[in-house]
């Protein structure tokens, strides 16, 4: 579930276990796509979702992992569906 995913990246980020992340991050970029959250043919939806990746992407080149953490709470989430996270 989506969900777990970015609260272990968030985790991982604030235990400073900064090995995972990049692969956290691409897990997390093909699991949208694979369960089928991101309307494909929506270009609105899936520019949004390319430029929080791309930011995501730069930050950890830019190595501020504080940053994704953020992005990942307030951009990411806001992004998917409701029903993902009424777990």
């Amino acid at each position: 579930m989506l969900q777990e995913k970015i609260r272990q990246l968030q985790n991982d980020i604030f235990a400073y276990k900064i090995e995972t992340v990049p692969v956290q991050l691409s897990e997390l970029m093909n699991g949208v796509i694979e369960q089928g959250l991101l309307d494909l043919n929506d270009a609105g939806q899936v520019q949004r979702f390319n430029r929080i990746m791309q930011t995501g992407l730069e930050a950890v080149q830019n190595r501020d992992y504080l940053l994704l953490a953020d992005i990942m709470e307030y951009e990411f989430k806001a992004m998917l569906p409701n029903e993902e996270f009424m777990a």
